[in-house]
């Protein structure tokens, strides 16, 4: 296993325990750079620092100490790839070194070590009794077998053997495949550059960027761009994986940045509120968490109100979670995340601020689990364990014929789309998930169940007596796609059409076996004439009593054939009074084609189609029910 050439380190422990100290030691660099924190002696935001030994470049993330500021030494704790936790050799063990030790569990840190500073402070008795209470309090933790460190920042005594400890549990940090995780960085520190404008900084977690990319950034979902990028000091081309990164963007200004916020690749995630989860409450805890308590949430740099929901399990109510357990858990948050699954988080008490726990994301979908609407013991197992393969053969059947969009389900299951792609390929090999349109997956499940509902459809225009076995493939499309989407109810007409359950013939849709001329034959006579004559007559329809002096007939036929025009789809109904020729509706809809995304008020259609406001009113509003055009206040937007 190749090490990665650079590591992301993380101090933590009790305030006035000498992180910061140890920091400028190892790097030559103070991160302490506040003129606050300089005064009163303690940090209280995060400092950044690096240096290179042994090939390795060791990228430090400082942070405070203090009780009050661990929302801060979350947010740092954030993708570092080895911790150092301090004790003062003076001081010993303290509340803020186990809140620290439990959280970097939690984020699931899995390589560190521990070092008792101020080490010239103590006799070697002393620090002896002192390397024993650390022991105590890191066993069953992922520092249990690391090694602990005497050192002095002053005398300098201890540091050689530190840096070569570093070097080690560097070397067993996995090597890194940024082209395997979506492209996110966590913003942790937000300032401008005169001349350049707003930056950012934070800890690349997955993927790569260069200059000139384009990135969504969240809160609020704007696009950005990035102008310029360093790490270390230097000027980049790009940067990956495991980079303590700046990017300096543009498309934003610099009041609307903060930390907190989170940039990624565009479309990658589907930020959500609503989040299935495996939480583990610590086992200090004096009390368990109950169903619909309030939560703080803290996820990547984010700290984001929210309550608990506890599943109902064997049909019984929902119960509380007790210390020391795992459990299966909802969080509803008071704002959407850019959260992926498998991403940790930590839990925390709003008031008085305590750390309750944390965990691991599971599904991002907005699913309430209910006794009617249970998590099978199958579907936890496959949420908690599964292969990206069996969980997006899960996701994929919880959607049912409504199916998946691939960047939707990419997003869902925390995966860039080439590795979905790959997951999915197996479910379609093995026919229990089909490709329903280009970039649209549903479960091959609910076909039979949608067949036989387009049969129903079709028999029951039969015994409504219209004269041709053939309806409209709008009316057809209204009630098949019922719960559907209007573009998946087409992409499973065409699977219906293909499998000939349904015949089609232009824009009618029939059952298999009968014939279009039934349909011709309908457009003879009479029929014909009165449907040539509103084509002739495009918006503005002739009447009928007009048509039946000229057809020498009564009105009443005239209005009969009508109707039977309209369940043909010959015509269209734009509202309850205007019922036109289909082909001015078509001819007005490939107008509004190449005006795509654009905002347009009444006016402005008026003068594209040339009508008058008595027809174009219908119209938009037909065009509206299309999902054709979409109300804007006053205007329309051209979808």
């Amino acid at each position: 296993m190749k090490a990665p050439d650079r590591v992301i380190v993380g101090t933590a422990g009790h305030i006035d325990h000498g992180k910061s100290s140890l920091v400028l030691a190892l790097t030559g660099t103070d991160p302490d750079r506040l003129p606050e924190e300089k005064s009163r002696g303690i940090t209280i935001e995060l400092g950044f620092a690096h240096a290179s030994w042994d090939g390795i470049t060791f990228s430090f993330v400082d942070v405070p100490g203090h009780e009050k500021f661990v929302r801060t030494m979350v947010a740092g704790a954030t993708g570092i790839d080895v911790a150092i936790l301090t004790v003062a050799s003076d001081d010993g063990v303290m509340p803020q070194t186990r809140e620290h030790l439990d959280i970097l569990s939690l984020l699931d840190v899995r390589h560190g070590l521990v070092v008792r500073t101020k080490a010239d402070l103590v006799d070697a008795e002393t620090g002896e009794l002192v390397e024993e209470d650390i022991r105590m309090a890191v066993k069953g933790t992922f520092l249990e077998n690391a090694p602990v460190i005497p050192v002095s920042a002053v005398t300098g005594a201890g540091l050689p053997e530190l840096k070569a400890a570093l070097a080690v549990a560097a070397r067993g940090v996995a090597e890194r495949h940024p082209e395997n995780h979506v492209t996110r960085l966590f913003v942790d520190r937000v300032f401008a550059i005169k001349g350049f404008g707003p930056v950012v900084t934070g800890t690349l977690t997955g993927g790569a960027i260069a200059a000139e990319d384009r990135l969504t950034l969240w809160p609020p979902g704007r696009e950005v761009r990035i102008r310029r990028i360093e790490s270390h000091g230097k000027e980049r081309k790009g940067a990956s994986e495991g980079a303590r990164t700046s990017l300096n963007l543009t498309g934003v200004e610099l009041e609307e940045l903060e930390r907190g916020q989170c940039v990624y690749s565009p479309s990658a995630i589907e930020p959500s509120r609503f989040l299935t989860a495996e939480i583990l409450i610590l086992p200090s805890q004096p009390r368990p968490l109950s169903n619909g308590m309030r939560v703080r949430f803290h996820h990547g740099t984010a700290e984001i109100g929210g309550r608990l929901l506890v599943p109902s399990r064997e049909s019984q109510e929902a119960k509380d979670v007790k210390p020391g357990t795992r459990a299966v858990v909802q969080i509803l948050l008071e704002s959407p995340a850019a959260v992926l699954r498998n991403d940790r988080f930590i839990l925390r008490r709003p008031s008085p601020m305590e750390t309750l726990g944390g965990g691991r994301v599971l599904d991002t979908a907005p699913r309430r689990i209910t006794k009617r609407e249970p998590l099978s013991p199958e579907a936890v197992s496959i949420l908690v364990a599964g292969s990206p393969t069996e969980a997006a053969r899960l996701f994929l059947e919880n959607t049912g014929a409504q199916g998946i969009t691939l960047t939707s389900l990419a997003s869902r299951l925390g995966l860039p789309l080439h590795r979905t792609e790959a997951a999915v390929k197996p479910l379609v090999e093995e026919k229990s998930v089909r490709q329903l349109a280009p970039g649209l997956l549903a479960a091959t499940a609910p076909e039979k169940d949608l067949r036989i509902r387009a049969q129903a459809i079709l028999a029951e225009h039969r015994r409504s007596g219209a004269p041709s076995p053939f309806m409209a493939r709008s009316a057809f499309l209204q009630k098949f796609g019922l719960g559907l989407s209007a573009a998946t109810a087409e992409a499973w007409l065409a699977v219906l059409i293909e499998e000939r359950t349904v015949v089609p013939d232009k824009d009618l849709v029939g059952p298999p076996g009968t014939a279009t001329a039934a349909v011709k034959e309908e457009l003879t006579g009479f029929a014909a004439q009165i449907a040539e004559a509103y084509r002739v007559a495009g918006f503005d329809p002739p009447k009928h009593v007009d048509l039946a002096a000229s057809l020498r007939t009564k009105p009443q036929v005239v209005d009969g054939l009508v109707s039977h025009l309209l369940r043909l789809g010959v015509f269209i109904r734009l509202s309850p009074d205007v019922v036109v020729h289909r082909e001015p509706v078509e001819a007005a809809a490939a107008k509004l084609a190449p005006l795509s995304g654009r905002e347009m008020n009444v006016a402005a259609f008026r003068d594209l189609w040339g009508l008058s406001r008595k027809t174009l009113i219908p119209l938009l509003e037909y065009f509206d029910r299309q999902k054709k055009t979409r109300r804007a206040g006053d205007n329309r937007v051209v979808l």
